[in-house]
């Protein structure tokens, strides 16, 4: 990920990296709790 990030970085400012990483902070948080919810149903 650090590639796309430095294309967004060219374009906006390194402001964004808090952004960036909370962005993906969250979908992993999403998709542990999917992926809980699906083994936990097995």
């Amino acid at each position: 990920m650090p590639p796309v990030f430095g294309l967004i970085a060219n374009h906006a400012s390194l402001k964004l990296m808090p952004v960036y990483l909370a962005f993906f902070f969250i979908l992993l948080l999403v998709m542990m709790s999917k992926t809980e919810k699906l083994c936990h149903n097995k």
